[in-house]
């Protein structure tokens, strides 16, 4: 019983894919036309672009006293289009701040494509900004160089040991003494007035920069265009039909596309009411042969229960004849 009803619900999943092979595509449009002369039965469809458009052709068929073959078929893309603004931040890095040098490093516009969109994006001057990528601590020797004229001995108290630049206190390196100005004394010349070159000198530290990095906005419009999908316009060339006197055509209700489509329908609901009949008849034996076979073996189970009886008896008219 079971293996009847696997092949039976096989059969149905054969029939659904035949019907499902019956549903053709529906066209969006369809044209019946007589173009110089040549019968023609149009039929346009838009599909998806992976349908494969040999499943779009349909066998000879006849249409209003014209049979109809295939003649040829021709494809039209539909895109889908779309543009909009887009806006894209890019960093370089560079080892000077000067804007010449950052905008030998940021390119005047960049290509864009994400896989949809595309388009150029341009360099929006205003949005520049240059910061340094890190600091490292640097050292140097600080100096300064003072005079002290019109000083009337050489003496080292008229220089200071320490002076003050840029808020760092320098300490006193080296003085050169010049003579400024000499004096007659016993018929000799001596200085009379000194002037010292003082060096001073201290140890500075200072942070550096180890570079820059710029960021910078590009801006633009991008566009899409995508294949979303094909239009196939398949042609038919019909001849007209030329009419038997002796054979009578039957214009019966299945003879259009149509009823062709409901006969095929009925067909698979008459079908699979044989099948559930073959079923409930294959069923219905099945309980009269178990039923059968109970009886003989309640029959059988009788006779031997009578043949069991009757031994019984002839033992027991035995004994009583002896007595």
């Amino acid at each position: 019983m079971k293996r009847l009803i696997s092949t039976a619900l096989a059969l149905l999943l054969i029939l659904c894919s035949f019907a499902s092979a019956f549903a053709m595509e529906v066209p969006t449009q369809t044209v019946i036309q007589n173009l110089n002369g040549t019968q023609q039965y149009i039929k346009v469809y838009t599909v998806s672009p992976d349908m494969d458009p040999e499943g779009l052709i349909e066998q000879d068929f006849s249409y209003e006293g014209f049979d109809y073959k295939y003649s040829d078929m021709t494809k039209s893309d539909n895109y889908f289009e779309n543009e909009k603004e887009h806006s894209e931040v890019i960093t370089a890095e560079t080892d000077k701040k000067d804007l010449s040098v950052v905008l030998e490093a940021l390119p005047p516009s960049i290509e864009y494509d994400d896989g949809t969109y595309t388009g150029t994006l341009y360099l929006d001057h205003t949005t520049i900004e240059t910061k340094a990528a890190g600091f490292v601590s640097k050292s140097y020797t600080m100096s300064e160089t003072r005079e002290y004229a019109n000083l009337d001995s050489n003496d080292m108290s008229y220089v200071p040991q320490t002076i003050t630049k840029d808020g760092k206190a320098l300490q006193l390196v080296g003085v050169d003494w010049q003579v400024q100005g000499t004096s007659l004394v016993d018929d000799l010349l001596t200085p009379s007035s000194y002037k010292a070159v003082a060096s001073y000198a201290a140890k500075a530290s200072y942070s550096a920069a180890t570079g820059y990095v710029s960021t910078a906005t590009y801006t633009g419009d991008i566009s899409c265009k995508q294949l979303e999908s094909v239009t196939y316009t398949v042609t038919y060339v019909g001849a007209e039909i030329q009419p038997e006197p002796v054979e009578t055509r039957s214009y019966g209700p299945f003879n259009s596309e149509k009823g062709k489509t409901i006969g095929f329908i009925v067909l698979i609901l008459l079908i699979f009411a044989s099948v559930i009949a073959v079923i409930k008849i294959s069923d219905h034996l099945e309980r009269k042969k178990a039923r059968a076979k109970r009886e003989k073996a309640r029959q059988k189970s009788l006779a031997k229960s009578e043949t069991k009886e009757s031994v019984k008896e002839e033992n027991k008219c035995e004994e009583e004849k002896y007595f």
